[in-house]
Order: C-alpha cells, then sequence, then structure tokens
C-alpha cells in the first residue's frame, strides 16, 4: 500500500475516528486515503489554526485522541497557536505534516523548538515505517502526560507503494503511584487538623472526580479549584469552594489557615506553601520532581492515587463528621451576594447559567465575560468548562468550543467570547454550518479589546492606543455564513436567546450589546 493509506489505516486501527485538515499540495495521498476510509471523519476547516483548536476540544469533551493534517510550511505554522496552548493544557493530539516544517529545502537540523509544542516527534522515511511510529505516538499520548505528538511523512512517501505490515492497537494501564508513598500521604492527612484539596485539569484528564468527591468527604476537606479544574467536585457540592479567586480576601485568609493542602492535577503551585504541608498528585514526574512546590509527591494517574489514598485512609481512621460545612456555606454566601458583584456580568452570567443544562459544556475565552465565569459561574459535572489554560489564548474559545461539540453532538457548548477574539476564527462559522454543529457562541460586544483598554485608561494615563475596534455587524455577518445569529440587549433577552437556540440545535450567535465594564475577576 502507498504511505497514505498505510497512515489512515494505521490511525483506523488505533481508535482514530477523527481527522482535521485543510487539503494541501504534500498530502493529497492522504485526503484519497481518507476518502475511503468510512469511518474516519475529515473535517476541512477554513484555518489551519482551527484545526489543533477544534482536536484539543474534541479531546476535552470526549477523552478521545483526534488527528490533525496540515501541509509544511504555512500550513503547521498556522496550527502552532493551539499546538502550544494543548500542550499547556494537556490534550493529546496527532499532528502530520511533510518532512520538511519549513515548506522549503534547508532543513533545520535543531529542532529543540517542538518542545514546549509536542511531547514526541518523529519522521517516516519509508510506507513501511509509517504504523510502527502511529503506534508509538498514540504510546506517547497514552501514558504518562498527555500531550501532542507530531510525525512528518513527506509526499514521496506517502506516494510510493511498499509491503507493510499494520499493528494491533494496545491498551495503556495508568500510572501506578508508589506504594510507600501512598502510605506516607495517607499518614499526613490522616494526621491533619484542616486539610483542603486543590484540584487542576488533570482530575478531568484522568475522569477523576468521583474519586476526588469520595476523598472529600471521608476527610472533610473543602475544595477549591484553578480555571481548567472548576466542575473537579460539583459546585453544589457542600464542600466545594469553587474557583480559587484569592483576589477574595475571605477566601485567601481561609486558604492561608489550612494545614495540609492536597493538589491534584495541577503544575500550579497553592498561594502560599510556608508553614504548610502540600502532597502533590501529578502524572508528570517532573511536576512531582518540583520540591518547592510540594512536600510529598505522587507520580501517577490522578483517579488511581486518589482511591489508593482512599483505601489508604480508610484502613487507619474512620470518616470524618462535618466540620467545615458551614464555614464553606458562609464564604460562599458573602462572596456570592449582590452586594460583592458587578452589574451587567452578574445578571448576564446567571442568564447563561440558568439557560445551559447541567451537562453542558461552557467554553471560556479570553474576555471580560470569560473571566468573570471562573469565579461566578458554576459547573456541576467534571470536564464541562474548557479554558485556554496558562496560555490565555485569545481566539481559542470558538473552535475549541466547535471541536467539543463536534466530539459531543448531543450536549449543549456554549462559547462565552469577546467581539475581538471571535473575530481572530470567526471564519469557522462556515465550517459549523458546512457540518451541522450545532454550537452557540455568545458575542459580549464591547467595540475593544476590553481588558487592555481599561488598564490603558487606569493605568496607563488614558493612552488609549490600538484597543477600540471597528466592528462588522455582527448578526448580519452571522446570517452571511447561513448560521442563525439574533441580538440580546440584557439578560432577560440573553437567556431567552440562548435557551431557544439550545432548543433548536442549529449553529448559532448571539450577540450581547455591553458597554465597558469594571475589574472584579
Amino acid at each position: 500500500m502507498t504511505g497514505g493509506q498505510a497512515l489512515v489505516q494505521s490511525l483506523q486501527r488505533e481508535g482514530i475516528r477523527t481527522v482535521f485538515g485543510i487539503p494541501g499540495a504534500g498530502q493529497y495521498e492522504i485526503v484519497d486515503a481518507l476518502w475511503e476510509a468510512e469511518d474516519v471523519a475529515y473535517v476541512s476547516v477554513r484555518h489551519e489554526q482551527a484545526t489543533t483548536y477544534m482536536a484539543d476540544g474534541y479531546f476535552r469533551a470526549t477523552g478521545e485522541v483526534a488527528g490533525v493534517v496540515v501541509v509544511q510550511g504555512p500550513g503547521f505554522f498556522n496550527a502552532t497557536a493551539g499546538l502550544a496552548t494543548a500542550y499547556d493544557a494537556s490534550s493529546p493530539m496527532l499532528v502530520v505534516t511533510g518532512a520538511n516544517l519549513y515548506g522549503h529545502d534547508a532543513d533545520a537540523a535543531d529542532q529543540s523548538w517542538l518542545m514546549p509544542l509536542t511531547k514526541w516527534q518523529a519522521r517516516a522515511e519509508r510506507p513501511a515505517e509509517v504504523p510502527e511510529l502511529v503506534h508509538e505516538a498514540m504510546g506517547q499520548m497514552c501514558t504518562g502526560r498527555p500531550r501532542p505528538v507530531l510525525l512528518q511523512v513527506g509526499q514521496p512517501v506517502l506516494a510510493v507503494q511498499e509491503d507493510v505490515t499494520l499493528l494491533e492497537s494496545e491498551q495503556y494501564a495508568p500510572a501506578t503511584p508508589d506504594a510507600t508513598e501512598i502510605e506516607r500521604a495517607a499518614r499526613v492527612l490522616a494526621a491533619s487538623q484542616s486539610p483542603v484539596i486543590w484540584a487542576g485539569g488533570g482530575v478531568h484528564i484522568a475522569r477523576a472526580s468521583e474519586s476526588l468527591t469520595r476523598l472529600a468527604e471521608y476527610l472533610q476537606a473543602p475544595v477549591v479549584t484553578t480555571a481548567n479544574g472548576k466542575g473537579a467536585v460539583s459546585d453544589r457540592h457542600p464542600l466545594s469552594l469553587g474557583f480559587a479567586q484569592t483576589r477574595y480576601k475571605p477566601l485567601a485568609r481561609w486558604l492561608e489557615d489550612r494545614d495540609v493542602v492536597l493538589a491534584v492535577g495541577t503544575r500550579t503551585p497553592f498561594p502560599s506553601v510556608e508553614g504548610r504541608t502540600v502532597i502533590r498528585i501529578d502524572v508528570d514526574p517532573a511536576e512531582t520532581a518540583r520540591r518547592e512546590h510540594h512536600t510529598v509527591g505522587l507520580t501517577g494517574d490522578a483517579r488511581v492515587a486518589l482511591d489508593a489514598l482512599l483505601e489508604a485512609l480508610s484502613a487507619s481512621m474512620a470518616p470524618r463528621e462535618g466540620g467545615e460545612q458551614a464555614a464553606v456555606a458562609g464564604l460562599l454566601r458573602e462572596r456570592f451576594a449582590a452586594h460583592n458583584q458587578l452589574e451587567p456580568q452578574r445578571s448576564l452570567m446567571d442568564a447563561v447559567r440558568r439557560a445551559v443544562p447541567d451537562d453542558g459544556i461552557v467554553v471560556q475565552g479570553m474576555n471580560q465575560m470569560g473571566y468573570y465565569s471562573r469565579n461566578y459561574l458554576p459547573i456541576y459535572e467534571g470536564g464541562r468548562y474548557l479554558s485556554a489554560s496558562h496560555h490565555g489564548t485569545l481566539g481559542h474559545a470558538f473552535p475549541v468550543g466547535l471541536g467539543a461539540k463536534l466530539g459531543k453532538p448531543d450536549r449543549a457548548v456554549v462559547v462565552v467570547s469577546g467581539d475581538g477574539g471571535f473575530l481572530y476564527n470567526s471564519q469557522e462559522l462556515a465550517t459549523a454550518v458546512q457540518y451541522g454543529i450545532g454550537i452557540v457562541v455568545i458575542v459580549f460586544n464591547d467595540n475593544a479589546y476590553g481588558n487592555v483598554l481599561r488598564a490603558q485608561q487606569q493605568q496607563f494615563r488614558g493612552h488609549v492606543l490600538g484597543t477600540r475596534l471597528h466592528n462588522p455587524d455582527f448578526v448580519s455577518l452571522g446570517l452571511a455564513y447561513g448560521a442563525r445569529a439574533v441580538r440580546a440587549s440584557g439578560a432577560g433577552e440573553l437567556h431567552m436567546a440562548l435557551e431557544g437556540a439550545l432548543e433548536i440545535g442549529l449553529p448559532t450567535l448571539i450577540e450581547v450589546p455591553v458597554g465597558e465594564m469594571d475589574r472584579n475577576y
């Protein structure tokens, strides 16, 4: 078979069912092999940036790896923004491009610049090498910390025919922490007086929300989360403190009084480690090797580690009675009180929460309402809130949401975007319409890069430059692409528009005109 056929049939055998790309020179043989593959969906987008963002959202919604096929040179470089975000958020994907990343004859021997973008890279020199490399790529993504991988296959390799041996897929067992370290951590937790759990996105990747909740209940340990960890414990749970908004002084002071911190699946250090014991669970040994962040490090899958900790605790102590729930309720009552909120943010966010089902997915854009949602949008199930992680990538939200909706078509997916960020990838409205991806994007329009504008006004003596925007008519833009599009003025109209859009299930843009907003996040 050709190298193109070997690649696609290897993807099939390894369980990859969706590939994002744009057909182009140097990959015709891949696209032709995809045409022959009935059980692999090929989604053609309008800019390569969307390929990796959509693969990221697809994984976060489904737990399944997608493929990305982009041409070498500009196609690959266009895809690197989403690649960097996925690397930071620990979202695996298999990216396939040509043999020369730069798209011309002068190949660079030093490819160390790929290290902040991909976990593993390889290049196939013959069709017969392709199955083994695809298999190794899957192993890299399914063991240790999941991150994107890169496979280079040149056009001559894709076109030539050769005898090829296809490989069977493999099941990968989750990493198990050292039993001695589990016992040590259990002793520390059993002796603690005021433990707290600090949960990150690794909880969702490991599908460990139930395990985390059981352990929190056994210890009666309140749970705070990073942005990526929102929903690790339902915000309806009496031990959930939600996002760790350390600018809220009562919560910051409460966190300072904890004697033991159990950090699960996050590289973000606890606000202050001084004077307290920190136990860190992470699948990445590079994180558990950072001794400045913790006292005890458990290297392994979050779900496996949490279950092992609970088993060890059960052998040495009885479950604790609820002693912290009243304090948690008091903190939340004051934090969410009307006098501590801003308008119209509070009413608009409440309108979103009331319209989106509990199992719906909300994608946080890097805009003022997106930031506000980190603190004040309750999340009730694990993996239902998607952010750009530490990268804070403007423009990621809409294509990440498209990937999530494509992976979970029966689930509501709502993107909270600003006008500036949405226009980074607004062309993907065409993709949504073409493939019937029934996503809803809310564009909160202040005709500005609002966060930067406010900083210029407040911190730089009103020196406003480059932050006020000339925008299209967003409703007309959405309609021109063939999507549904409406304008909602205020929280009441937003709730009605969003509820109706989710019921209809078609690609929908809702523009919400807003003015300048104060900061409260």
